[in-house]
């Protein structure tokens, strides 16, 4: 029963193919005068003559003067000479583990007051979070690398050494902080 359900298959197979061969060739059309006549059009055109081209004006001759003047195109700095030059200011210390006073401008801290404790003087700056620090003179406060450097005799103002860039290198500024009255 097997092979008779396989000649079978083979038998549709046959004839469905030629089905499809008959219906793609009865599709077909052969008619192409169009495209003969198309062909027969183009070939009887004269060739068509390719127009010169147009005459180019020539450009005025121009003479720049400005010889010995910089070129705005280039650095106002050698970049070779400027690299070879080794800065010996002051800079920042880039092994320095920053402190945690360091993440606020010094606009935004406020010095609450002071306290000595043996011989260490310390003074107390409250963040904008509202917490209080203690830090004594060589910490470190503000986004520009400001120190503490000195303490006023009566303890209600600090000193601070700020390093801010400067284009060239790094300066050194003043600033200062006092006990507020809030």
């Amino acid at each position: 029963m097997n092979s008779v359900n396989n000649n079978t298959i083979k038998h549709m197979r046959a004839i469905l193919c030629f089905s499809v061969f008959l219906f793609l060739a009865s599709c077909a059309d052969y008619d192409n005068s169009d495209l003969i006549q198309f062909v027969n059009n183009e070939k009887a055109k004269k060739s068509s003559k390719i127009e010169p081209l147009p005459d180019f004006k020539q450009a005025k001759l121009f003479a720049y003067d400005s010889q010995d003047i910089r070129d705005p195109f280039l650095p106002v700095v050698d970049v070779e000479v400027a690299a070879k030059k080794t800065y010996t200011g002051p800079r920042p210390d880039a092994n320095r583990i920053k402190e945690p006073l360091e993440s606020f401008s010094l606009d935004s801290l406020r010095m609450m007051g002071s306290l000595q404790q043996k011989e260490t003087t310390w003074v107390l700056i409250r963040d904008p979070d509202g917490l209080l620090h203690r830090l004594k003179v060589g910490n470190y406060l503000g986004l520009n690398n400001g120190q503490i450097v000195a303490l006023t005799e009566d303890n209600t103002s600090i000193e601070i050494n700020e390093l801010v860039p400067d284009g060239n290198g790094w300066t050194q500024r003043k600033a200062g902080m006092s006990i507020s009255e809030e």
